[in-house]
């Protein structure tokens, strides 16, 4: 096959990859039950948290939860967010509680919230809230799946369940239509956070869940890693990735690092050219955005081995999702 017939063969395939993906499925359903004059849930800590009203103002405790709740049409209703909550850009203009890991108590006090979403990582604030009466609601997705049953969570939470029905369906059926894609072998996948050491995402890990449903062996989770280990040089030679995708936020030229490492010239993803830098956030934050990277990871990893990488198929930003109306 020539250059040319090589460069049809991709326009061709990633269009109708493209043309595939598109919207509407059912709900996933989650843990909550109604009481009079409030709702009862169980969240991802596996806690039974009563929210005694609907919520009208509402805390979120990570970047993730943010773009759950704009997502959800609920931005409206958000009172506060952690620092590193900017997306959307509206989002920039809600009063900051601090880190999250390290959000201010105090400040989230004062704003009055009838609830408050946090993620594991705010875990040494929920006992004090909790004493102080406020309704806080662990959410930790590990998963596709589950950002799909936390949308629906808050859903239940906020008195949304229309709106969130609408994009946990809208989101479903996309991942279904990326499952459904042909493939002619699932790719060797090494994805990387850092380098030098080579830093990667285990089985356990959010990442892991989008690089398999697209269609990808993440060899980190081959090799029984967990959590973000490191990987020294020689075991990522002996694995020969054939596809390597990085983290383009923490280190913005972990690319350039990876394709000029004389170690790595051998390696079968540096030889055919298929390494790809992805958004950080994007990929990194469990929420409606990581959906995205699934789509653009699948036109990845279900392209035919013959067919050549392009540089414009990283990812780097993605557009403002269309808002459910609310």
């Amino acid at each position: 096959m020539n250059i040319t017939q090589k460069k049809v063969t991709c326009v061709v395939v990633v269009a109708v990859i493209l043309a595939t993906l598109g919207a509407g499925c059912t709900q996933l359903s989650s843990n909550q039950t109604t009481q009079s004059g409030g709702i009862t849930v169980t969240d991802d800590a596996g806690r039974t948290v009563t929210i005694a009203q609907t919520p009208n103002r509402i805390v979120s405790l990570a970047p993730s939860i943010t773009e759950d709740l704009f997502a959800l049409g609920l931005g409206n209703k958000v009172v506060g967010v952690d620092s590193y909550s900017d997306y959307p850009p509206a989002a920039l203009n809600i009063t900051q509680v601090g880190g999250f890991s390290t959000p201010s108590i105090e400040k989230i006090v004062s704003l009055h919230p009838d609830v408050v979403f946090a993620s594991n990582l705010s875990a040494s604030v929920i006992p004090t809230l909790t004493a102080d009466g406020i309704s806080t609601v662990v959410l930790n997705p590990t998963s596709l799946t589950g950002i799909l049953n936390n949308l629906a969570l808050i859903g239940n939470v906020t008195n949304s369940t229309g709106n969130s029905s609408a994009l946990v369906a809208n989101l479903t059926q996309r991942m279904v239509n990326v499952e459904n894609l042909p493939i002619d072998s699932h790719p060797r996948v090494l994805y990387l956070v850092w380098w030098d050491p080579a830093t990667t995402a285990g089985n356990d890990s959010f990442e892991n869940s989008i690089i398999t449903t697209a269609g990808g062996i993440n060899l980190a989770a081959e090799a029984n890693l967990t959590g973000y280990p490191t990987m020294s040089k020689e075991s990522i030679i002996a694995l020969n990735p054939q596809i390597i995708i990085c983290n383009g936020g923490m280190n913005s030229t972990l690319i350039q690092q990876v394709k000029s490492d004389p170690t790595l010239s051998n390696v079968t993803a540096v030889k055919d050219g298929k390494v790809y830098i992805v958004n950080s956030d994007i990929i990194s934050r469990p929420s409606p955005r990581a959906f995205d990277v699934l789509e653009w990871m699948a036109t990845i990893l279900r392209l035919p081995a013959s067919v050549p990488a392009n540089e414009s198929t990283n990812l780097i930003a993605t557009a403002t999702p269309t808002p459910v109306p609310g």
